[in-house]
């Protein structure tokens, strides 16, 4: 892995220097983000997801932090836009840690390690830890927890993902149901009132679009988009785009696998997003999002237009 044994150099100096550290994660932060540092100061931009939220008890998170420390370590994040309104000083030392396809105005950095054929940046970080040849339980928990959610529970998955958990559960007398239980889905008899309500919301204000012999879910809700999202594809969806215009703007995005193995990826369209609301878009073929400012019904016209395109093409 490209940038390691730099990584590792630096971690020796720093120790030796006394350099502080901060970890810090996206906006709407999820558990590939959020599970990667537990023994540090760790600040997110904006919010954690809800889903997310089931690891803070393994750590304080702070949001939007004021960044003192020497050092800034930013995961699971491809541009400096997903970071708002956290603002990275231009004289601290800066390590990037990712999984996404850079994208055409990369974050600077010191030290950059991304490997774009992981399924999660949670792997990576294994990687590196096996390398440094410190870790422990505790870690290893959460960044399963990251590696589940990030390939929707292997949906996504790949041979690395799969060796990337075997190797932990090697190390650590694990049960993966106990990981399941973290980042528990929609499905579950147990989830609170209010994803409840914001399911049946979004139910409820749901507008279907047919493409050929594809079926396209759009709907609006003030909170839980992503989850709203995985309903709809279970309901038999093949894409679901659900938006909210409260306290900004944010989209989520989901698509069948089918359609991901057909070509079609929406982080690269939600990048096309980011300028339309003011703000910034990524994320995997599969699953996606955006977070900005304003003009969330031109946001969701452009990538319904850009999928309908897309659909037509297959015929």
């Amino acid at each position: 892995m490209r940038g390691k044994i730099k990584l590792k150099n630096f971690l020796n100096e720093a120790r030796k220097s006394n350099y502080s550290f901060l970890l810090l994660c996206h906006h709407n932060a999820d558990p590939d983000s959020l599970g990667i540092g537990l023994k540090n100061r760790i600040g997110v931009a904006q919010s954690v997801s809800s889903y997310a939220k089931r690891l803070l008890h393994f750590a304080q998170v702070e949001k939007n932090p004021y960044i003192l420390e020497d050092v800034v370590v930013i995961f699971d994040t491809s541009s400096l836009e997903q970071l708002e309104p956290v603002k990275v000083p231009e004289d601290k030392y800066i390590i990037v840690i990712d999984h996404h396809i850079e994208k055409e105005n990369p974050i600077r950095a010191d030290i950059k390690i991304v490997d774009s054929s992981r399924t999660s940046t949670a792997e990576i970080v294994w990687e590196l830890l096996e390398y440094f040849d410190f870790y422990d339980e505790v870690s290893a928990r959460v960044l399963l927890a990251g590696i589940l959610t990030d390939t929707a529970n292997f949906r996504y998955a790949n041979s690395k993902t799969f060796k990337t958990v075997s190797k932990i559960l090697k190390k650590f007398d694990i049960q993966m149901g106990e990981i399941y239980n973290l980042v528990v889905s929609v499905a579950d008899e147990n989830i609170d009132q209010a994803k409840r309500m914001a399911i049946l919301k979004a139910c409820q204000r749901m507008e279907i679009k047919k493409v050929g012999n594809y079926i396209i879910a759009l709907s609006k809700v003030s909170a839980y988009e992503s989850l709203a999202c995985k309903v709809f594809l279970q309901l038999g969806a093949d894409i679901a785009i659900v938006g909210s215009d409260k306290k900004g703007v944010r989209i989520s995005a989901r698509a069948k696998e089918s359609l991901v193995k057909k070509g079609l990826h929406l982080g690269r369209l939600m990048e096309k997003v980011g300028p339309i609301i003011d703000g910034s878009g990524g994320g995997h073929s599969g699953a996606a999002g955006a977070n900005g400012k304003r003009n969330l019904e031109e946001a969701v016209k452009f990538l319904v237009k850009e999928i309908e395109m897309f659909l037509k093409k297959l015929g």
